[in-house]
């Protein structure tokens, strides 16, 4: 497989030669793409998954994350928590996510920065974005025995180079969807057929919250075998501010869930490579 990072640099190697650098890189990036969606993607994915979701949270609200997790060990959930500027977490914040990953969770990420993806890249390129938000995250959470298999857009910001970059360091990736559309025409589930998901947002704050509507998508899921993808970001109590999520909203999601015979998954369980591992 040839390094993405390599053949981004490549482009840059003589001023020159922009052109044929450009026209060259791009059959590279074509052809080595193509491999990899043939080597690794023809069946990546569980053909037969029991309908069901995955709850995920972004940021690094890892108290909070740790404290849901008691109040929703009754319903045995899991969930995928992205971390983003995982340099900043202390010493009880780390021992905490480690414990929420051997309990069954996934640890995801989230940025090294937190920065808007799209608009990043555009104005500073792929080998920045990589090199400033990507790597030194992939660095520091490998050292602290936390290896990430997936990858959630910070702000839902992404395009069609940065999935392509990306995929090459993750095996899925997470982008938002927003939006009260009737559940057939709804975005936020798992096909079985792409690495790139979107899921919407539960927080208190969003224009879509309702709890009733989001049973309805579940039950939509339970009806037609699918996976319904949620993102939230601080559990509370009471929501009093943006980006926060209600107990009561995860624990309808979760009983509900139980009640009906589904199933709770990870991120990267969506990705039959990594059901294998387990």
């Amino acid at each position: 497989m040839i390094s993405i990072k390599k053949i981004i640099r490549f482009r840059n190697f003589s001023k020159q030669r922009t052109i044929w650098c450009a026209v060259f890189v791009c059959n590279l990036l074509v052809l080595s793409s193509c491999r990899k969606y043939e080597e690794e993607l023809d069946i990546p994915f569980a053909v037969n998954s029991q309908a069901g979701v995955a709850i995920t949270f972004d940021d690094n609200y890892i108290d909070q994350w740790y404290a849901v997790d008691q109040i929703l060990k009754p319903y045995n959930w899991k969930a995928t928590f992205f971390v983003s500027q995982f340099n900043s977490l202390s010493y009880e914040e780390l021992k905490k996510l480690k414990l929420l990953k051997k309990q069954g969770n996934e640890i995801g990420g989230h940025g090294w920065i937190h920065l808007k993806a799209a608009p990043f890249e555009k104005k500073n390129g792929e080998i920045n974005y990589l090199d400033d938000e990507i790597f030194p995250m992939l660095r520091s959470m490998n050292k602290k025995s936390l290896a990430v298999h997936s990858f959630a857009y910070p702000y839902g910001s992404r395009n069609a180079i940065t999935d392509t970059i990306l995929l090459h360091e993750f095996d899925i990736i997470r982008g938002t969807t927003y939006g009260s559309e009737p559940p057939s025409e709804q975005r936020c589930y798992f096909d079985n057929t792409s690495r790139v998901l979107f899921g919407l947002g539960i927080d208190n704050s969003y224009a879509q919250y309702s709890i009733p509507y989001f049973l309805s998508l579940l039950d939509y899921a339970k009806k037609n075998n699918k996976i319904v993808i949620f993102y939230a970001h601080r559990p509370v109590v009471k929501a009093n501010e943006r980006y926060e999520t209600e107990y009561k909203t995860l624990i309808e999601i979760c009983r509900y869930i139980k009640e009906h015979n589904m199933k709770f998954y990870t991120v990267s369980e969506l990705y039959l490579k990594e059901i294998n591992k387990n």
